[in-house]
């Protein structure tokens, strides 16, 4: 699906948002500058979280709100067996909250095999494609609620303003 602006990515996030549930993995695969803490952030707010940055540094960094939400950024790691540096399981594993890892493949052979795998490219400054894999069954899940409103194929079709004017508005 095509996102044009932040306001498209923040409905998009409100209702990915709205399908997520405890113990669910999303990861976030895109260059530098795609969107992936952006797209976190819009989360974050769906769950009345406020206050989200990139924890790059930190490595992880938990919100909590109307759910937890663990961050996780691997852009730092070297190598894949510095994740054991952390409680990885935790976080991987999530029975408390839902997980959002962006750079996941840094640490690829720790990384559970059913996460939600959504890819971002950068197609100008402010137009976005969003893909999400079905390459897991929550994957498949949750591209099939947004088929279902045919919001995956025209973020910007008819039916989705009249959808979005009785959801939202």
């Amino acid at each position: 699906m095509i996102i044009n602006n932040l306001d498209e990515m923040k409905k998009f996030a409100n209702i990915l948002a709205s399908l997520l549930k405890e113990t669910d993995v999303i990861n976030l695969i895109g260059e530098m500058g795609a969107g992936k803490t952006t797209l976190t952030a819009f989360i974050g707010e769906y769950f009345s979280i406020k206050d989200t940055s990139s924890p790059t540094f930190a490595i992880v960094n938990i919100y909590d709100g109307k759910i937890r939400i663990y961050h996780l950024d691997l852009y730092r790691l070297e190598d894949p067996d510095e994740i054991l540096d952390i409680d990885y399981e935790k976080y991987f594993y999530p029975d408390d909250g839902i997980t959002i890892i962006e750079w996941a493949e840094n640490a690829e052979y720790y990384l559970p095999d059913q996460m939600i795998n959504i890819e971002i490219r950068k197609i100008d400054e402010n137009k976005r494609e969003i893909l999400i894999r079905e390459d897991s069954k929550r994957g498949c899940e949750i591209n099939e609620h947004f088929s279902n409103w045919h919001f995956y194929n025209d973020f910007n079709c008819n039916y989705c303003k009249r959808w979005w004017n009785y959801w939202w508005f």
